[in-house]
C-alpha cells in the first residue's frame, strides 16, 4: 500500500516556492517570474527504502494568515488543504529580510492553530536564492541557530536556478516526517527517486 504526503509551500510573494517544485520534480526552471494567483497541487512519487510514496504538494499563493478553523480553511479557496497537511515546508529569499519577518509568522500560527501536538508537525525553513548570497541580509548561521534551536524546525538553503539542494529539503523533509511517524519502522531514510515527467527515476 502506497504512503500519502501532503506538503504545503508557503512563502511571501517572489521567494521562488514555484521554481524549487518544479526544479524537483521536472528539473525545469525559468528566468521568468509569475506570481502565484491560485493553489496548485503537484502529484510526484518518492522512494524511501524502497518503499514508494505518493506526495502531494501545495503550491500556496501568498496568503495574509494561516487558516485559525476549517471553516475559514475551506472558504478561502487558496488555503484549501493547508490546515490539513501533513508538513510544511517555508520558504523566504535569503535577500530579502521581509520573507524571513513573512516565515516567522506563518510558522508561530501553525503551532498556534494546529490540532494536537504542534510540535509533531514537520516544518522545513528553506533559505532560496542561494545563488545570490553575496546579497544576502545576515549570516546564515544566525538564521540556522535562530531556526534549529529555538524554532526545533529543520534548516536547508537551496537555489533551484542551479538545483543546489533542492532534493536535498525535499529528502530532509520527508526524513523528519518518516521520523515522526509516517512510517516508524523505516529508521535509516535514502531518497531514492522522484517523478519527472510521469515516471519514475530511480538514482
Amino acid at each position: 500500500m502506497v504512503e500519502t504526503l501532503s506538503i504545503a509551500v508557503i512563502g511571501a510573494p517572489g521567494v521562488g516556492k514555484t521554481s524549487i517544485i518544479r526544479q524537483f520534480i521536472y528539473s525545469d526552471f525559468s528566468e521568468t517570474y509569475t506570481p502565484t494567483q491560485t493553489r496548485y497541487v503537484y502529484r510526484p512519487s518518492v522512494i524511501l527504502n524502497g518503499v514508494m510514496y505518493d506526495l502531494k504538494i501545495l503550491d500556496v499563493p501568498p496568503i495574509s494568515s494561516f487558516p485559525s478553523s476549517p471553516s475559514q480553511e475551506w472558504l478561502d479557496a487558496r488555503c484549501r488543504g493547508v490546515r490539513s497537511a501533513n508538513a510544511y515546508i517555508l520558504v523566504y529569499d535569503i535577500c530579502c529580510v521581509e520573507s524571513f519577518e513573512y516565515v516567522k509568522m506563518i510558522r508561530q500560527q501553525i503551532v498556534d492553530n494546529r490540532v494536537g501536538s504542534s510540535s509533531e508537525v514537520p516544518i522545513l525553513v528553506v533559505g532560496s536564492k542561494r545563488d545570490l548570497q553575496r546579497h544576502r541580509f545576515t549570516q546564515r548561521r544566525a538564521v540556522s541557530v535562530l531556526v534549529k534551536k529555538t524554532w526545533k524546525c529543520g534548516y536547508v538553503e537551496c537555489s533551484a536556478k542551479y538545483n543546489w539542494h533542492v532534493l536535498l529539503l525535499f529528502k530532509e523533509l520527508l526524513g523528519i516526517a518518516v521520523a515522526r511517524g509516517l512510517r516508524p519502522n523505516h529508521t535509516s531514510i535514502r531518497l531514492q527517486g522522484a517523478l519527472q515527467r510521469n515516471r519514475c527515476n530511480v538514482m
